[in-house]
């Protein structure tokens, strides 16, 4: 792959072009992690608004009436709905676990199928969350497993 870097004092942000004979999916790839880069998200702590990459969340779900991000580093409260943040995040690979839950899936460090029908799964830094029976299906298809 031939990469050339032109600079432009012209431009507010970097910008970046693929050029390429037909679509593969490593070029769609390339793509999303290069958008993904800088991609953050506004969460409230007590001290007031804050911006936290999306690629470090390992969770987002609902909890006493509010909707939780869930990093490594700590609990921060989102004031958007579940629903709007997984439309946002559907490209950074976040899947619904739960009516009240979704996921990074490149937190997913391992996952367990359980008799009862539901899916346990692991994610980085020791946390580990539940699958509903309704998404089993769904993530089993998802993950090809």
């Amino acid at each position: 792959m031939k990469v050339e870097i032109r600079v432009d004092p012209a431009l507010t942000e970097p910008e970046a072009v693929i050029f390429a004979p037909r679509v593969t999916p490593e070029l769609e790839a390339l793509a999303r992690q290069l958008e993904d880069e800088d991609a953050r998200l506004t969460v409230h702590t007590e001290r007031g608004a804050a911006f936290i990459p999306i690629a470090d969340i390992l969770r987002i779900y609902a909890e006493r009436q509010a909707v939780r991000a869930q990093t490594t580093g700590g609990v921060y409260t989102v004031r958007q709905r579940l629903y709007e943040l997984e439309a946002q995040l559907a490209s950074h690979r976040f899947v619904r676990i739960s009516n009240s839950e979704i996921v990074n899936a490149r937190m997913i460090t391992g996952m367990d199928f359980s008799l009862t029908g539901t899916i346990r799964l692991s994610l980085r830094g020791g946390v580990e969350t539940y699958a509903s029976r309704r998404y089993v299906s769904r993530i089993r298809r998802q993950f090809e497993v």
